[in-house]
């Protein structure tokens, strides 16, 4: 039996959150990036003193440069994880359409055993001597051929 019902969609959830990682890692790199800059900014045009201020803004700068370059790495990833996504699911659908509805129902292969024909039992055994006398006599192996076929794990004798 098929089912003609199209099935529902569901969210692919990881993909969701590798795109919400991505742009979380991109804003709080920029913003990390923007208010550590500001900082060192302040600094200078203070001329303050303060070198644990200042190491402390030049670390957020360089954290927040790090985290701007590992979101744009995501937001390729997901990208890329997208368009596979999409192209399977196209492919799918493609195949879906393709197949048929339907099926047809034939019974021309049964399973039903063949008989072969088979020759009795009492034939086989021991040939008349009229049939022996009819058949062709088998042709002898020449000596060549005799002495190249050698038992095993015994010397050729020629």
């Amino acid at each position: 039996m098929t089912s003609n019902t199209p099935t529902r969609a569901l969210p692919n959830l990881p993909l969701i959150g590798t795109w919400v990682a991505a742009l979380a890692l991109l804003g709080v790199g920029l913003w990390l990036l923007n208010t550590s800059n500001a900082s060192q900014v302040e600094l200078y045009t203070a001329q303050s003193q303060d070198y644990a201020a200042y190491l402390g803004a030049q670390t957020g700068t360089t954290v927040g440069g790090l985290l701007i370059a590992v979101g744009a790495l995501a937001i390729v990833i997901a990208a890329a994880t997208q368009a596979v996504a999409w192209s399977i699911a196209r492919r799918a659908s493609q195949s879906d359409a393709a197949a048929p509805v339907e099926f047809d129902e034939d019974d021309s292969f049964d399973d039903e055993p063949v008989e072969a024909a088979v020759a009795p039992v009492e034939a086989a055994e021991a040939p008349s001597a009229e049939a022996a006398a009819e058949a062709p006599a088998a042709p002898a192996e020449p000596a060549a051929e005799q002495a190249e076929v050698a038992e095993p794990g015994k010397p050729e004798s020629k």
